[in-house]
This record gives structure tokens, C-alpha cells and sequence, in this order.
């Protein structure tokens, strides 16, 4: 098969690239060789960013946030990322960074609430759950634990605060 199509001079110039392929007597003394060390060059380069990539995510590895799971009873309603929670039995895990999630007891269905680390760790006899009470509602605030303080993250402006319809409930580990 012969054509009159002319050589693949660079790798962009695609719009001969099918019928001069096709075409050993279309190449040129060398301008294959040409075209196969292009290949070459661009698989030095595949190969450079994939072990940066493969290296990124092994060094991060040391940087993997711990899982932390702690049980608490609440006796009353909350809401916390715009969904209202019954009382009961609740799951809290720090197992996704920037978020806790919260599942009822028995329940495979959980709720990530996005959080903001904000102060030092307490100690397991101190490690609570916060509630903010606003109309009427309580809403989930901070949680006191292990890790360290943290504030749900629509509640930042409030963190810290302290008043007397705010209600505490104590976290349990495992």
C-alpha cells in the first residue's frame, strides 16, 4: 500500500498519521527512528510523574490520621448537617481527615460532619459531646476527645462558648 501522504514530521502532526503508518515506504531513511524515540521520550517523562505520584502517596502514609471510635447517649434530639437526629445510642469515628462521622447504634447508615481542629486533646474521663441550644433545638457543636477539641464546622464562630442551655454529653471509648 502506497500513498502520497507525506512523513510524520512530530508526534502532533496527527492528521497523516493513519495512512503514513500504514506506509513503510512512506518513512524516510531514520525518520521511524525518529518517531520511536518520541515514544521514548514521552514514556521517560510517564514514567518520572508516575513515581513522583507513587512516591507522594507512600510518604503520605506517615501522615495517615489515626481512626478513633467513641460511644455517646443522647437523651434528647439534635440536628447536625441540617438533619435532625432522634435521641438514642451514637457511634462517633475520626476515621475521614476534616470530618467525624456519626451513625446510630445498630445502624449501618452514617453521617459525615465536616469539623475544624481547634485545641488540645482531653483526657478520656473528660471527653465530651457539645450541644448549642437555638430556638429551641440543640444542635451538635464540638467534640472534646483524645484527638483533640474539635468544632463542627458550622458552628466555628460559636466554639468555645459556654452558656446555660448548652447541654454536654459524656464521650465513652472503647
Amino acid at each position: 500500500m502506497t500513498t502520497n501522504k507525506r512523513p510524520i514530521r512530530n508526534l502532533r502532526d496527527t492528521a497523516d498519521c493513519q495512512a503514513t503508518l500504514l506506509d513503510d515506504q512512506a518513512w524516510p531513511s531514520g525518520q521511524r527512528l525518529n518517531v520511536i524515540a518520541g515514544h521514548r521520550g514521552f514514556a521517560k517523562h510517564w514514567m518520572a510523574a508516575t513515581s513522583a505520584c507513587f512516591v507522594l502517596v507512600l510518604s503520605s502514609v506517615g501522615f495517615a490520621q489515626t481512626v478513633v471510635t467513641a460511644n455517646a447517649s443522647i437523651p434528647f434530639d439534635f440536628w447536625a448537617q441540617g438533619q435532625k437526629f432522634p435521641a438514642g445510642e451514637y457511634v462517633f469515628d475520626s476515621g475521614f481527615p476534616g470530618s467525624t462521622s456519626i451513625r446510630r447504634k445498630g445502624s449501618q447508615s452514617t453521617v459525615a460532619i465536616s469539623i475544624i481542629p481547634y485545641a488540645s486533646p482531653v483526657k478520656k474521663e473528660n471527653a465530651e459531646v457539645v450541644f448549642n441550644s437555638r430556638d429551641g433545638k440543640y444542635y451538635l457543636a464540638e467534640f472534646w476527645g483524645v484527638l483533640d477539641k474539635r468544632v463542627v464546622t458550622a458552628e466555628f464562630e460559636h466554639r468555645g462558648e459556654t452558656n446555660e442551655q448548652q447541654r454536654r454529653v459524656r464521650l465513652i471509648y472503647p
